[in-house]
């Protein structure tokens, strides 16, 4: 059961394309079958992955039914880590920071570094959304240096996508740009679409805060098209507020439709991740068509969940509404914590900060190119000087080597090639000849039971027959005698009853050495005869077989058939049978059938019978095919060159 849930495991990891209701099924069939607490546990982690990008409640139960197993540290903190992930797509935020912290603290205990710093990517997130950027840029920097030292591309652009996200919060354009096109370029080049969709939105936000709203919109509308291909709402809906924002100054119309597309989609998805900021742009386009009570609700709303500099824009824009209803001392409260937030944010304390931190990153960074040079240098040198002196003895004895090898290999294998060319011919002759053998063999039986035949109807016909008939002549003589006519009458019965037994003895000891009147009639005959005792009913069929057959071909097909009606009546228990001869490509077909018990064809023995028919159908060079199983019957099927 374990190695059934780690090939699961490995599908999700390395992105094998399979149905996820296939998956689905095949999890809950593992809990259903098992009552190992630590495979339970696994499958029910494995079910909240699956159901992470199409039902988040459903995933968040089965992440919860992972979680209350605390065994296994490994598993623990993998499943505090998808509950983080959980709490975080519902802007949990405090909740999802405990969990990626508690995942943290049980990998560091195993000095686990890469996951680690794969749980900081999330809790970088978090400190992102929450508008402290020092913290976002301080934790993302240290987790993009351990993956650029690990050669760890796609984690490192993760990284820097945030990293960017977090300049741009602090108006610091161009650093923002450089990051996410580090971060596109890593995505572009591994096709991952999702990350794409994600970067494509912040790098044309970016370009547009910095003032190129040209390319802006060029990257916009990329991300849209690629959304749309691939039918992601989650994208369309981020794409769609960011293309709001974008108009929401220069054309507020087309800003409202956009955003009313986003958190039409955001609630059809019951995303919360962002939607306060979609609320609180639809509040700021309300509070500049002047319908002030409309704005205050989208305002309202999004001030619950807002964070940093978009908390700021909340601010100012409830102390306008509140201005615009007359309501000063509202609009006066606003205006001081917008005021007040906005200096905490850009404080040049936290700017010099986060610039410090940037700095030591680049300047480590350089350090430790410079170091890695150096220590590549003298490795280099040194390797240069101890391989130059064994170097041409090194070439000498991989030339002799490599000579001799090359020798004994080609000697090997032409001595190779001849024993199994002696062996396959040898093989070969030893095949003919029991072939050949078993033939005569087979010819010898054949001729000699066709000899014996002959022999007892000649015997049977010249003497007996020819006796009984010389009676029969010389009492015929007496016909008129009126002394023995009593006698006479009975004594002729007699005699004619006699002299037809005899010639019947005759035709039936000698089916084969004879058919006068070709194949079929004489099938006929015998299928006559058998479906005269009334417990089978024999037919044959003739369906376009028009010309006689060479009639020693014909004693042979006559015997095969004469064998498998013998099969039939002490085997099959059938009640019919039919027998088809038909002609087709200069060749015989003829299909046996009954509708007796039938047998498996793979189990069953190979009775002398069927032994004597396939050697018959050798001999003659036909095909045999038999097609059976229990209580279906059976139907033989024969193909002759005539």
């Amino acid at each position: 059961m374990t190695k059934h849930l780690y090939a699961i495991l490995l599908m999700l990891l390395f992105g094998v394309t399979f149905s996820q209701t296939k998956d689905i099924d095949s999890l809950i069939t593992v809990i259903e079958n098992t009552s190992n607490p630590y495979d339970i546990a696994k499958a029910n982690l494995l079910l909240a992955k699956l159901h992470e990008r199409i039902d988040l409640s459903k995933g968040k139960d089965y992440a919860y039914k992972a979680y209350t197993y605390k065994t296994d540290d490994s598993l623990l903190a993998e499943t505090n880590n998808q509950l983080g992930r959980f709490q975080f797509f519902t802007n949990q935020l405090d909740s999802a920071t405990v969990y990626f912290e508690n995942a943290r603290t049980l990998l560091e205990k195993y000095n686990d570094r890469n996951r680690v710093a794969i749980i900081n990517i999330s809790l970088g997130a978090i400190y992102l959304r929450q508008g402290n950027y020092e913290k976002t840029i301080a934790t993302l920097t240290e987790s993009a240096s351990f993956f650029e030292a690990t050669n760890d591309a796609l984690n490192a652009a993760k990284c820097y996508s945030n990293i960017s996200s977090a300049f741009a919060e602090l108006d610091n354009f161009d650093k923002a740009i450089d990051y996410s096109e580090k971060a596109l370029k890593v995505f572009s080049e591994n096709n991952l679409t999702q990350f794409q969709l994600i970067t494509l939105p912040n790098l044309a936000t970016q370009h547009y805060k910095k003032g190129d709203t040209i390319r802006a919109i060029d990257y916009y509308n990329e991300a849209e098209d690629l959304a749309k291909a691939l039918n992601n709402k989650r994208s369309l809906s981020m794409i769609y507020n960011n293309l709001g924002n974008l108009y929401l100054d220069s054309d507020t119309d087309k800003s409202k439709a956009y955003l009313e597309n986003a958190l039409e989609l955001k609630n059809e998805l019951n995303l919360t991740s962002g939607i306060e900021v979609t609320k609180s742009n639809l509040g700021y386009i309300h509070l500049k068509q002047k319908d002030f009570r409309k704005a205050l609700s989208f305002l309202n709303d999004a001030l619950i969940d807002v964070k940093g500099k978009q908390e700021v824009f909340v601010y100012n824009n409830l102390s306008k509404a509140y201005k615009g209803l007359n309501d000063f001392p509202k609009a006066l409260e606003f205006s001081e914590k917008a005021k007040r937030l906005n200096d905490s944010l850009l404080s040049a304390a936290n700017q010099e900060t986060i610039l410090n931190i940037q700095t030591k990153y680049e300047t480590e960074k350089k350090e430790k190119e410079i170091l890695q040079l150096q220590t590549e240098n003298l490795q280099a040198n040194y390797k240069r000087k101890q391989n130059r002196n064994l170097l041409f003895v090194a070439l000498a004895v991989l030339v002799l080597l490599s000579v001799f090898i090359y020798l004994q290999l080609k000697n090997a294998r032409r001595k190779r090639i001849i024993l199994q060319q002696e062996h396959t011919i040898k093989a070969q002759e030893l095949e003919q000849k029991l072939h050949e053998q078993e033939l005569d063999g087979i010819d010898a039986i054949l001729d000699a039971q066709e000899e014996e035949r002959s022999k007892m109807a000649s015997d049977l016909h010249d003497n007996l027959g020819s006796k009984v008939a010389t009676l029969k002549l010389y009492l015929e003589s007496y016909d008129n005698n009126d002394d023995f006519s009593g006698f006479y009458n009975k004594l002729k019965t007699l005699m004619n009853d006699t002299y037809n037994e005899i010639r019947s003895i005759s035709k039936n000891k000698n089916f084969g050495a004879q058919i006068d009147k070709g194949l079929i009639p004489s099938a006929k005959s015998i299928a006559k005869q058998i479906s005269d005792s009334k417990k089978i009913d024999i037919k044959v069929i003739n369906v376009d077989v028009n010309k006689r057959i060479e009639n020693t071909l014909e004693i042979q097909i006559f015997r095969i058939i004469q064998e498998l009606l013998t099969n039939i009546i002490k085997h099959a228990a059938a009640t019919e049978a039919i027998v088809q001869f038909s002609e087709h490509n200069n060749a015989l077909n003829i299909v046996v059938e009954d509708n007796g018990k039938g047998f498996d064809t793979k189990s069953a023995k190979t009775g002398i019978g069927l032994i004597n028919i396939e050697k018959r159908i050798e001999k003659i060079d036909g095909e045999f095919v038999i097609d059976s199983s229990r209580g279906n019957g059976t139907t033989v099927i024969l193909n002759i060159p005539i």
